[in-house]
């Protein structure tokens, strides 16, 4: 599905045409938006095939066309004559999994084409918000690029959050009853984390070089809001970093706890041992069959056998107790 903006900032004009409108309305020196949405779409290579020829239409260089029609490429940054090449990836989670969305973006002087494979709430969010920043506060077409980089920023600090979630809920756990899907839980939160943190950096560097870089394609006043939002990307980045230093100590605190658990079970083996020990060897001894040992036939032997274990036995618990051992 290709949908299409016209805006008019002289004017502070805005209005959805045709496809077949495309062309006269950039003779006319409009700025039109152009969405292309191959997810709703049942045959995607006609799709595709679609929008190919309307970036033709556009004027969009070949090479241009193939990058965004190509495979998808984080935080891709390609200058071209005619147009500027970028793609930014939405970051989200759907059953506490991190899922995420491609968006090639091409800005011309008179056009800016959003494409996309999968869904993505990013666009859908800018098309349901434009509007008023439009009327307000619109001078030229960089305010497309703020509502994007704002949405965007949006969906990294909702991950980021949910993420902070997470790791609260494994700290919580290990109060309770834990086993060892414990470790398959912190390695998949890790491996997202580190996904988004991945996403986030390229983003990042995106922004900076739309905010720093001099071209015709981004206005000087767009580009100190975008430098802003690097900033803000910086500041995330450095968020899931903490994050993910606290899922590793979550981590060795369940280590500790682990060991902790097993020195106890350990140290009581032990002494219950080191009390057996003694007893073990005075039944040794009188368990040998040799002739002449004194205490068989001594009547008293039996009696005096359990007073000696009872009274080793007395003895090794008291001085564990006044050891702290026990």
């Amino acid at each position: 599905m290709i949908s299409i903006i016209q805006f008019d900032f002289c004017a502070r004009k805005e209005k959805p045409i045709e496809e077949a409108e495309l062309e006269s309305a950039l003779a006319a020196g409009f700025f039109c938006w152009v969405d292309m949405n191959c997810s709703v779409c049942a045959d995607r290579d006609r799709m595709c095939t679609r929008c190919a020829t309307c970036l033709e239409r556009l004027g969009v260089n070949e090479l241009a066309r193939r990058e965004v029609l190509g495979p998808d490429r984080e935080g891709r940054y390609d200058v071209h004559d005619d147009c500027l090449h970028f793609a930014v990836t939405e970051a989200g989670l759907a059953e506490g999994r991190l899922q995420t969305a491609h968006v090639d973006i091409v800005l011309g002087a008179h056009y800016m084409v959003t494409f996309r494979r999968h869904e993505a709430t990013l666009v859908n969010q800018v098309k349901r918000t434009y509007r008023e920043d439009f009327y307000k506060f619109a001078q030229s077409p960089g305010f497309l690029l703020y509502e994007i980089a704002d949405h965007l920023t949006e969906t990294y600090r909702r991950a980021i959050t949910g993420f902070a979630e997470s790791v609260e809920r494994i700290q919580l756990k290990l109060f309770g009853e834990v086993d060892d899907t414990i470790f398959r839980e912190v390695s998949t939160l890790t491996q997202d984390i580190l996904g988004l943190r991945k996403v986030v950096t390229a983003s990042r560097e995106l922004l900076h070089e739309l905010a720093s870089r001099r071209s015709p394609f981004v206005s000087e006043t767009t580009q100190p809001f975008l430098e802003n939002m690097a900033g803000t990307l910086e500041r995330l980045s450095a968020d899931l970093t903490t994050e993910r230093e606290v899922l590793n100590e979550t981590l060795n605190l369940y280590m500790g706890m682990v060991s902790h658990r097993t020195n106890k079970v350990v140290n009581r083996l032990t002494i219950i041992s080191a009390i057996f020990l003694p007893l073990t060897f005075i039944c040794g001894v009188y368990g040998v069959n040799l002739q002449g040992v004194p205490e068989f036939e001594w009547e008293q032997g039996y009696l005096f056998f359990w007073t000696v274990c009872i009274l080793i036995a007395v003895a090794l618990v008291t001085y564990m107790r006044r050891r702290k051992w026990l």
